[in-house]
């Protein structure tokens, strides 16, 4: 027989093997006792949280031969509905079955009663993929179906249904499951397969699998095959490519001490390694988190990352705290916008080494100074710490000057217009509009520039769209990034940063996707007919 995965195999049976969404259960139990059976449910909430399982335990609650309410699983009934092959109860992927014809399909069958069980229970995974053509089509039978018919939507994605999906079902709202279930689970399985394990290697993998019960099973079934049933936090560590505490403690002493060399080669290491740089990131924010909350609480009692004497050994202020986790959550908020992670992740170790290298990690008591008491004004010198020249480095980019006003969050803006566009389209130049790209990862150094490191930040979010011979118009994903490009005070010094990346001057103007995409469709449009209008000289002025 072949081997069986463990989220298969320990998939629950019953309401009382559900881990997590207590909430739930006792709803749909309450409902089975009282014979209350909505005609149309929605399941919705993250991956792994048992959506599908919930929905067939309740289609076995239907349809158990031992009584309504019950999920005997002994029952044909009951064990048809495990293996997946009952008549009555139909699983649909709407990912791939989502078009009106699969819908209609559907409905002329749901006409038809029952063939083994009490109900028919229509199960629709992933249901908002399905197209609004289908949806429409499906919403009368969705109102007032046959009494013996239930559906059960489920999806991670609820925000995409259409409105008058949601007000004809009974939305449940399924949670993340807690990292004391998923442990308790998981120690459970490990007994029952006979793994020896370890307590911190499945803690490891509980925080890998975020709160999904199907993830932390998979993830198990993983370690297991790397490591056989002899189960260690290092074989864990090496299969995930995970660092270990100690390791990225190392990397906050070495930021703390401004010691450049030593944490960007410890990333470096760590990368070569196999670590996971966002994983990485989220790791060093939870262990500042914990650093704050022992600094200001002495509590270690609600330290999940790190223990009393770890927290002991950092000598940092609450201040330096707060600013590196400000720093570092910013940086993982970039990532998505960005091809080279590894590089924001260097840029950030940069601006919080360089910003501690001179302040003092602790206050220190100084000896007294006696000062007697005299007409004669004394004189204070300064003391100002030693700074080893090896260690002391700050980019030509971070101490450039630009000389341009600070960043402006509103004001007046410049709106390209779409005729404009057009204009620009017909004299772009690809040529620069590829050599732009290729020098746009330059802007990631500027990021730590106290003057011009706002404009970097913004500009990194978006990407060279349009290039002509004065103009460059960007493309932003959001509409808050597109309107501060398009603030006129800001333009000097989105003109400037492009111009120390490229040599040239531009005039920069943004576009969001959406009027970018409507803008490239209207062009082809005119292309096609012959119709586009003769190009003008582009003096757009701001």
């Amino acid at each position: 027989m072949s081997y069986k995965a463990l989220y298969r195999t320990y998939r629950p049976r019953n309401f009382n093997e559900v881990y997590g969404q207590q909430h739930i259960v006792r709803t749909l139990s309450n409902a089975l006792k009282e014979n209350k059976i909505a005609h149309a449910y929605l399941f919705c909430g993250p991956r792994g949280t048992g959506k599908t399982t919930m929905a067939r335990l309740f289609a076995k609650a239907l349809n158990c031969e031992n009584g309504f309410g019950h999920q005997c699983n002994i029952c044909p009934n009951c064990i048809a509905i495990s293996e997946g092959t009952h008549p009555d109860v139909i699983e649909i992927d709407a990912a791939s079955n989502r078009g009106i014809d699969d819908i209609r399909d559907l409905i002329d069958k749901v006409k038809y009663a029952p063939i083994k069980g009490k109900y028919k229970v229509y199960i629709i995974d992933e249901v908002h993929m399905m197209t609004p053509e289908a949806f429409n089509a499906l919403l009368k039978t969705l109102e007032e179906p046959p009494s013996n018919v239930v559906f059960i939507l489920a999806t991670t994605e609820p925000y995409k249904l259409m409105p008058t999906i949601l007000s004809r079902v009974q939305r449940y709202d399924f949670s993340k499951v807690k990292d004391s279930d998923l442990l308790a689970n998981l120690k459970r399985v490990c007994d029952q397969e006979k793994i020896i394990y370890t307590e911190e290697a499945l803690k490891l993998i509980v925080s890998l699998s975020d709160g999904g019960v199907r993830d932390s099973l998979s993830l198990l079934d993983q370690a297991v095959a790397y490591a056989g049933n002899n189960l260690s936090v290092k074989a864990v560590q090496e299969l995930f490519g995970l660092s270990t505490i100690e390791e990225k403690l190392s990397i906050i002493n070495q930021i703390i001490k401004g010691d450049i060399i030593g944490c960007t080669s410890k990333l470096d290491s760590l990368v070569e390694h196999g670590a996971d740089i966002k994983r990485l990131t989220s790791n060093l924010i939870d262990i500042l988190k914990d650093l704050l909350i022992y600094k200001t609480t002495k509590d270690v009692t609600i330290l999940k990352s790190i223990n009393q004497e770890m927290a002991s050994s950092i000598k940092i202020t609450t201040n330096q705290i707060i600013k590196m986790i400000d720093t570092l959550m910013e940086t993982y908020a970039q990532f998505r916008f960005v091809s080279n992670i590894k590089s924001l992740l260097e840029v950030a170790f940069l601006k919080m080494a360089t910003n501690y290298e001179n302040t003092p990690i602790e206050v220190v008591t100084t000896p007294e100074i006696k000062v007697q008491s005299t007409s004669t004004p004394v004189e204070s010198k300064e003391v100002k710490p030693v700074v080893k020249e090896e260690t002391k480095y700050v980019s030509k980019e971070t101490q450039e000057k630009f000389n341009i006003p600070a960043f402006s969050e509103e004001g007046d803006y410049y709106i390209l217009s779409e005729e404009d566009t057009i204009n620009l389209m017909q004299q772009g130049d690809k040529i620069a509009k590829n050599n732009l790209i290729e020098k746009w990862d330059q802007l990631d150094s500027y990021f730590s520039n106290n003057e011009i490191g706002k404009y970097a930040v913004i500009l990194k979010k978006c990407s060279p769209r349009i290039v002509s011979k004065n103009v460059l118009v960007v493309e932003a994903n959001l509409q808050s990034i597109a309107n501060k490009v398009r603030i006129k005070q800001n333009q000097k010094g989105f003109q400037a940063l492009v111009k120390k990346i490229t040599g040239k001057d531009y005039l920069i103007l943004s576009l969001t996707s959406q009027e970018s995409i409507e803008r490239v469709q209207k062009f082809s449009n005119l292309r096609q007919a012959n119709k586009l209008p003769e190009i003008y000289p582009t003096e757009i002025k701001i």
